[in-house]
């Protein structure tokens, strides 16, 4: 399943200096590229230049969270005129999505202003987080799971309306035109496999749901709590507050995963580790991504287009976000058996070794969370430190993708840095500080069984009910980062000063698609000793079941909505993402 195409042995866009020291043609790296583990170790002792080291005794990432609020946040931002799951993001063990389509707008407003109450802002989750830390610090060395009394009690509501729930309320665009088109026009631009014979104007995907493609899908309600017991009396309470005035189309249950997987998604890999940090909101760790708010929230700092203009927004809008959903099914058996066949065979690893090592390639991260930027051989405990975890930029000690691949997923979707070309058409550089979103989801389904690993085929549906928030989809947001950076081939391009075999990067191996109905992708550099190899997978890992896009107002314009006020919109003038996934050069 492996295709070679040597072109360089050192690999992919080296410095040119570094690249004359190896002008070989032999397809082995040399030693001193293969930076064996006393180099890490030393490395991370005497720390990494605008690193900070590593220093002893380590700790466990808290909670497996990523975003610590401020305690004296900035007072121009209200938070309590934010919905909750936006920022920041809803401690939880269980999640229910209820889905609904409007049968009486004028009662459903009239329902609205009374669950209004019930809504968990972002203030009500900060309490709710220090509420979960006391109670850390008390239950400290009792045995899991913890008895009910022991746990804080969450009953957490968020709630938002797709372009068909704004069209039935009057809300006219806050400023999104992706949001406003709806998630089912542009999921073949998203990689969704198309059923055999969908129309190009009327979009069936292949492995859709029925009720995803057939049901009208008006709004969502979130319901996130600690326990099965507790969030299903809160999806309960919410649909009895709205009664007849919606109708229950889809319910989606998500929860985490159980023992030592809790925080890991279903292919078996920590999840939430890297979240951006919000800027007068979130005390970064170090070589944490940082923001300004208004990269996720509408209306604030920070929501603008590349050349510093304010984004066309409502009042109305100031203090929402775009919510994308997608349910995505893991075909976990399948992926475990690619790896299985796939190990990566050098360095003198066990089979077991190559097929982790393969896998930490393709992700970026070794299963517990540790970058593989920083611990490229092996999984290495110490990296888990908080302010370490998220503390590299993919240039240590050059540009290249000996330590972690181009084609990467966290690398594909988040590449932290990058150094333009003058020359280049698209400028990377001034689109990374905007190009981040808010990832709050959760797993769904039951473990994989004995008989589909012993089948090494998957029965049973499982995966993930992703979520982000974005100001902006289809400039900077999931819809941009999908298109333009996961599938994208030839993402990210050549860095100045660098070297470019000419090879291209391939899709991201985890969530890039090609769009179509031939499935094959390819992934180079997944293996560090000939990283212009390519990697080359006949089926997807990952597949989209449904989903929707939705507008998540602030609370001061739910009760606008529920007044029976008519919200304006904005033409937007926003123009889509250049496909190259960098900004046009000036």
């Amino acid at each position: 399943m492996l295709a070679l195409r040597s072109v360089s042995a050192a690999g992919r866009r080296c410095k040119p200096n570094a690249l004359l020291a190896r002008a070989t043609t032999s397809r082995t790296l040399p030693s001193s590229t293969a930076l064996p583990r006393y180099q890490f170790s030393s490395i991370r002792s005497r720390g990494m230049a605008g690193q900070a080291p590593v220093g002893q005794p380590t700790k466990p990432l808290p909670d497996n969270r990523a975003i610590v609020p401020l305690k004296n946040p900035d007072p121009s931002i209200d938070l309590t005129n934010i919905q909750g799951d936006i920022y920041p993001t809803f401690p939880k063990k269980v999640e229910q999505f209820i889905f609904f389509s409007i049968t009486n707008p004028a009662v459903f407003r009239e329902k609205l202003l009374r669950f209004r109450k019930q809504i968990t802002t972002a203030a009500d989750v900060i309490k709710n987080l220090e509420k979960i830390e006391d109670a850390r610090k008390n239950n400290k060395g009792l045995p899991k799971p913890l008895p009910k009394d022991r746990m804080v009690k969450l009953i957490q509501y968020q709630i938002g309306f797709s372009f068909t729930g704004m069209n039935a309320l009057d809300i006219g665009s806050p400023g999104d035109d992706e949001l406003m088109a709806g998630q089912k026009k542009v999921a073949r631009q998203l990689g969704d496999e198309p059923a055999p014979g969908s129309p190009t104007t009327d979009f069936v995907g292949k492995n859709w749901t029925r009720d995803w493609r057939e049901k009208k899908i008006d709004g969502v309600i979130l319901a996130a709590s600690e326990s099965d017991e507790t969030c299903q009396e809160a999806v309960a309470k919410a649909i009895e507050i709205f009664g007849n005035s919606i109708k229950v189309e889809i319910i989606e249950n998500g929860k985490v995963r159980p023992g030592k997987e809790e925080g890991h998604e279903h292919f078996g890999f920590l999840d939430g580790v890297s979240q951006p940090a919000l800027k007068g909101l979130v005390q970064p760790h170090a070589g944490q991504l940082e923001c300004e708010p208004g990269v996720i929230i509408m209306g604030l700092k920070g929501d603008v287009k590349l050349n510093g203009q304010p984004n066309p927004r409502p009042d109305w809008a100031v203090g929402g976000s775009v919510m994308a959903f997608r349910k995505l099914h893991q075909r976990v058996p399948e992926f475990d058996k690619f790896l299985d066949e796939n190990p990566i065979t050098k360095h003198g690893l066990t089979h077991d070794e190559g097929v982790e090592l393969r896998g930490a390639r393709m992700v970026g991260r070794w299963k517990s969370g540790v970058p593989i930027d920083l611990s490229p051989e092996r999984d290495d405990p110490d990296f888990l430190d908080p302010e370490v975890i998220n503390n590299f930029a993919y240039h240590l000690p050059e540009p290249g993708q000996a330590r972690c691949p181009f084609s990467a997923h966290i690398r594909k979707t988040a590449p932290r840095k990058h150094i333009d070309k003058p020359d280049s058409p698209l400028k990377l550089a001034p689109v990374l500080p905007h190009a981040l979103i808010m990832r709050a989801g959760i797993p769904y389904g039951p473990e994989v069984t004995r008989a589909e690993r012993r089948a090494k085929q998957t029965s049973e549906d499982r995966g993930l009910l992703f979520v982000s928030y974005q100001s902006l989809l289809n400039s900077f947001g999931f819809g941009f980062i999908q298109r333009t950076w996961a599938n994208n081939t030839n993402f990210p391009p050549p860095e100045d000063n660098s070297f470019d075999d000419g090879v291209p990067t391939g899709v991201d191996p985890i969530i890039g698609n090609t769009v179509g109905e031939v499935r094959t992708r390819i992934a180079s550099g997944t293996d560090a000793t000939f990283t212009d190899q390519n990697l080359v997978m006949n089926q997807d890992f990952v597949v989209a079941e449904g989903g929707e896009y939705f507008f998540v107002p602030p609370l001061k314009t739910i009760d606008k909505i529920g007044n029976g006020e008519r919200l304006q919109g904005v033409v937007t003038g926003i123009a889509p993402a250049a496909p190259g996934g960098g900004a046009p050069s000036a």
